[in-house]
């Protein structure tokens, strides 16, 4: 099979080093730069599975495209649609190709376009980069597609171009986002649009000289703009509206101010928009087609959670996830467990960075807020008096000591946390700041996420074991309580700055810096 499989490679590489075209400054400057480059880059292996040998067509007729010719080129040309470049599976040249030519030509133009198009459907199916390397945050394990196999019985059955496109991803949410391509693909051609200078806050009935390009650039959004600009320099009630529309797409605080922040969006300019959706596409597919039956899916980067079940949204609720310092990653987990009225059992690192500080400036610190002082003896955690330890005398390198919170009123988790088994240690859970979840932007943790409505998720997570009444009950009784979750229930943390809601497409802040990170590799 080995002898079989190098044959096979040699005879291809050899027709393409062969090959002859036309007189054509263009193509023959490509055609020399792509030799340089082993050969067109091209996956011998997977070709092999494919050509028994050099007289094996599987797009040509007497030297004529077939029909299925026809669909798989207009197939590669889509795919500038999904924020892929056609040039990646060698578009330009088989446009060029005349098979009809010579049977070198033919020969060349058919491998070229199996290549292509076994490059393309893997891109679809699975993603073009590979996710651990494009973004080292994302924890969430890439499908495995065996390209070769597909094509092979894809060619077999019929029809051809259908075959084809059922590896495009199927969601709603990837149809979507494919449009807004093609929408900021074409402010794109039509220029884009201005920068607007920096300004101070302009706020409503402000008079000010950059509100006509400020009416502009919200024209681009598809935002109500007023119909009266009898005085355009005037911030006027309806253009104060489209500014809020414009800040709630853009994940910003909805004031109607335009501010520091609200500017800097607007000078986002289209083309950083269009590589921001060809990130979020990528990203789509490293994703599962089918993420369960039930699962919560939590976007780190719009700072929300939804929980799904049967494909319909039960609950969707704001959420604060990791500070930059101290990032949440993207991954995925199933839910095993429902702790009620937690004890928070403090990390060592927030022990001595955040509580220590605290218990140093108040010597009453711990006391008034539930934490407990543990060493360990001979295997065994004995409680310690905070109040005859010299605080002062300790810092990040001298802490023999371990912190536990009780259940409270000032416990960190609140009433509820939610675990699932991961590498870092992170959990969902409840919060007795309530009022971060008003704040436009919520990286505000360490690294664990906060829910803004525990007792919904609770109700929902262990809904095959108890009613929402006997979940309420066993919080109210104050009792630290832990209880399984039976049924599977996965959970899934990614980092999306393009999102989709009942009103379209919306853009968040790159809080991480990951698609920053991710775009270069595109």
């Amino acid at each position: 099979m080995m002898k079989i499989l190098k044959k096979t490679t040699t005879a291809i590489a050899f027709i393409l080093l062969s090959i002859s075209l036309p007189a054509n400054a263009m193509v023959d400057g490509w055609l020399a730069n792509s030799q340089q480059q082993n050969s067109y880059d091209l996956d011998l292996v997977s070709l092999s599975h494919l050509y028994r040998d050099e007289s094996t067509y599987l797009w040509l007729e007497q030297l004529q495209l077939s029909n299925k010719a026809y669909d798989a080129i207009d197939f590669i040309s889509s795919s500038s649609r999904h924020g892929l470049d056609p040039e990646n599976y060698h578009y330009a040249i088989l446009k060029r190709l005349d098979p009809s030519e010579s049977i070198i030509t033919a020969q060349q133009f058919d491998i070229l376009l199996t290549d292509g198009l076994l490059k393309l459907i893997h891109d679809l199916s699975v993603g073009r980069l590979k996710a651990s390397v494009a973004d080292p945050d994302w924890f969430i394990p890439q499908a495995e597609f065996d390209a070769p196999l597909f094509l092979k019985e894809a060619l077999l059955t019929t029809p051809f171009r259908e075959n084809l496109d059922s590896v495009i991803p199927i969601s709603d949410e990837y149809l979507t986002l494919m449009q807004a391509l093609a929408r900021y693909q074409r402010y794109v051609a039509r220029g884009g649009w201005a920068t607007i200078p920096k300004a101070s806050s302009i706020r409503l009935g402000n008079s000010h000289q950059q509100m006509p390009a400020i009416r502009a650039r919200l024209a681009f959004e598809n935002s109500p703009l007023p119909s009266n600009l009898e005085t355009p320099l005037i911030y006027d009630e309806q253009t104060e509206q489209a500014v809020r529309h414009f800040q709630k797409k853009h994940g910003l605080k909805v004031d109607g101010i335009i501010g520091k922040d609200t500017l800097q969006a607007m000078n986002i300019s289209a083309d950083d928009r269009v590589q921001q959706l060809k990130v979020a596409l990528e990203r789509r597919r490293w994703m599962p087609n089918d993420l369960g039956k039930q699962y919560l899916f939590i976007n780190l980067a719009n700072y929300t959670l939804s929980a799904v079940e049967d494909g319909v949204e039960k609950l969707n609720m704001r959420v604060i996830v990791g500070q930059e310092e101290r990032q949440t990653p993207s991954f995925t987990s199933k839910m095993n467990n429902v702790v009620l009225n937690p004890y928070w059992n403090v990390p060592r690192k927030l022990a001595v960075k955040d509580l220590l500080p605290k218990q140093q400036e108040n010597f009453n610190y711990f006391y008034t807020h539930d934490i407990r002082v543990f060493t360990r003896e001979n295997g065994q955690k004995i409680e310690q008096d905070p109040y005859l330890i010299d605080w002062h005398a300790l810092n990040e390198d001298n802490f023999p000591y371990t912190l536990r919170q009780d259940p409270g009123k000032h416990n960190a988790l609140g009433m509820v946390k939610f675990l699932f088994p991961n590498k870092w240690a992170i959990y969902l859970h409840d919060t007795n700041h309530k009022k971060l979840f008003n704040e436009s932007m919520r990286s505000l943790s360490s690294g664990c996420i906060r829910v803004e409505d525990p007792i919904a998720l609770a109700n929902f997570s262990l809904a095959d074991r108890y009613q929402p009444k006997t979940i309420l009950e066993m919080i109210e009784s104050k009792k630290n309580r832990g209880r399984k979750v039976t049924k599977s229930l996965s959970v899934y943390a990614v980092y999306f700055t393009v999102w989709i809601d009942d009103n379209g497409v919306n853009f968040s802040p790159d809080i991480y810096q990951r698609d920053q990170r991710m775009a270069k590799n595109l």
